[in-house]
């Protein structure tokens, strides 16, 4: 039956295991500082586009959005009254500012009549969704009695969309991405300037793509790239969830092991970033613990890392001069005595 396949490929979405995506590495046993300033998000945001797939499929396969060949449509105050009806019925954070009925499709089985509705919402909060409900109808031709919970489900427009993007990627024909004038009619970005200015984030959008959900939090995770070069992940709520919009800026979310995609930040070095460059340069010195690691500072011109090392291969310990990424200034390594006399003092190796 469509309906019960419908639910299936819903519940594939909304209920069904979803596999995190892992961005943070384990920290060195000493970066507790950085640590304790990292949440767990990078494991909490879960990648869910295989399971808006599988609906995607089955709505395309089913012809069940054909928002332009439904016959007998009802008139704009039903569709607007309807979708009030499923709104409430699942406690969607939404005061309607338009709706449009985009799929209408009735089977018949073992007597009985179904029918599959599904609209297109926006809200005055600058959110916009899909709804869908499965209704049993007391004949062909009646119209649907009130909305049961049970019944219905809601996509937000930046799960569809990730899923549209997906699709025509593919050479695959998708109409599932939100075309109301008050959603964007088609191009997300102004939804995503309302949400982020929702989130005192003032930023004219470039680009705006689908990043991921929060699941246990019912939270999703939006990735905005601004003209001015910055970057946010901005956390809406999904369906059923009482979040309101906040935004994390590109360079802290990568200290929370969140990377964005379309804006590059550089990571902060940690210890073990200065262990493993040592390690490809020709200088003998093993670290086995990052208890022989100590950041000394950061050169103001030349902007290298000044990091002291103490390994059995160096007895007068070691400090090198490590220039990361972007840097073209050479790597230098000197012993404790040396750099004594360049007015600094080691601390993890005692010298005369």
């Amino acid at each position: 039956m469509r309906h019960s396949k419908f639910f299936i490929a819903m519940c594939a979405y909304l209920a069904c295991g979803l596999l995190a995506n892992t961005y943070a590495q384990a920290p060195p046993p000493n970066q507790a500082a950085d640590q304790a300033r990292m949440d767990n998000s990078a494991n909490n945001v879960a990648t869910s586009q295989q399971q808006l797939r599988q609906l995607d499929t089955y709505i395309n396969t089913a012809r069940s959005f054909n928002r332009k060949d439904i016959k007998e449509a009802p008139t704009k105050e039903e569709v607007i009254k309807r979708a009030d009806e499923l709104i409430s019925a699942i406690k969607v954070s939404c005061s309607l500012s338009d709706a449009q009925l985009v799929g209408l499709s009735t089977e018949t089985k073992n007597n009985a009549v179904y029918q599959t509705s599904s609209y297109e919402v926006a809200c005055t909060n600058g959110m916009g969704y899909f709804l869908t409900s499965f209704d049993r109808l007391k004949k062909a031709g009646a119209k649907p009695g009130p909305a049961q919970a049970a019944n219905v489900e809601a996509t937000t427009c930046m799960s569809a969309d990730a899923v549209h993007d997906t699709a025509i990627a593919k050479g695959e024909v998708s109409d599932f991405f939100c075309q109301l004038p008050d959603n964007g009619g088609g191009d997300l970005k102004g939804m995503g300037e309302r949400l982020l200015a929702a989130a005192g984030v003032n930023c004219t959008v470039s680009q705006f793509k689908w990043f991921g959900v929060k699941q246990e939090s019912k939270i999703e995770v939006t990735e905005a790239a601004c003209s001015n070069g910055t970057g946010y992940l901005l956390q809406t709520a999904l369906p059923g969830g009482t979040a309101t919009p906040t935004a994390m800026d590109c360079v802290e979310a990568s200290r929370k092991g969140l990377d964005c995609k379309m804006t590059p930040v550089m990571k902060r070095p940690t210890l073990a970033t200065f262990k493993d460059y040592l390690a490809t340069t020709d200088t003998k010195c093993k670290i086995d613990n990052y208890d022989q690691v100590r950041v000394i500072g950061q050169e103001s011109i030349k902007q290298r890392y000044v990091i002291e090392f103490r390994c059995s291969e160096q007895p007068n310990g070691l400090v090198a001069y490590i220039p990361l990424e972007g840097n073209s200034n050479p790597f230098e390594a000197i012993d404790c005595i040396a750099a004594k006399k360049r007015g600094m003092s080691c601390k993890l190796t005692t010298v005369n």
